[in-house]
């Protein structure tokens, strides 16, 4: 994806975005937001701080059933806007 756009992230149910910029020396969290008229979740998490040539990972705490997803997730930020 482009520096500086939004990585948003759809999903199914209710969770907790673990994430990292930097190889995971720094994670954030971010909590899922339900639109419940699609029975649906969302999460934006920012590239705006990130370099050029990075990558974002992330994983996901599913909240109803109190496990982690069991892998990760990568998307390379390159490119400017």
């Amino acid at each position: 994806m482009k520096f500086g756009q939004i990585l948003r992230l759809v999903i199914g149910a209710e969770a907790t975005i673990v994430w990292s910029a930097d190889h995971w020396a720094n994670t954030r969290k971010t909590e899922a937001v339900p639109v419940s008229a699609l029975n649906l979740w969302f999460a934006d998490l920012s590239t705006k701080d990130c370099r050029v040539g990075s990558a974002v990972e992330f994983t996901f705490f599913w909240k109803a059933d109190q496990r982690w997803e069991g892998k990760n997730y990568l998307v390379s930020v390159g490119g400017h806007p």
